[in-house]
């Protein structure tokens, strides 16, 4: 199973992209159509039009690596209306995306803010 750390980025992209694609296309479509670096240390997700298969790209500094699964039998639940909001992608906390993948719904899980020191 693939762990995302906790402070990584995480970008959900909004637009159904072509599951033919591989490295190299999915690297030049988070350019060209998220307008985001494919070379950054962030994890883009990706679903399919049917919704039985999502894709992972990250950078790890070393090369690139693509996760993929493909549900042997229903559809990724808790997309429903994401497709709508007018954004090509948003950006999501690494909890979410772990729910994402292993199909749970993140809109009920309630996520609360890294606790972050502040000087006194």
């Amino acid at each position: 199973m693939l762990a995302i750390p906790n402070n990584a980025q995480v970008f959900l992209a909004l637009t159904p992209v072509d599951f033919r694609k591989q490295i190299p296309g999915l690297k030049k479509w988070i350019q060209n159509e998220l307008e985001l670096n494919p070379l950054s240390s962030a994890y883009f997700i990706f679903l399919a039009r049917d919704k039985k298969s999502l894709k992972i790209l990250h950078f790890d500094g070393q090369g690139t690596w693509l996760h993929q699964k493909k549900l042997s039998q229903g559809k990724f639940k808790g997309w429903k209306g994401l497709y709508d909001v007018g954004l090509k992608h948003i950006p999501i906390h690494s909890l979410e995306a772990q729910l994402i993948y292993l199909n749970g719904s993140a809109r009920k899980m309630d996520i609360q803010a890294n606790w972050q020191a502040v000087g006194f």
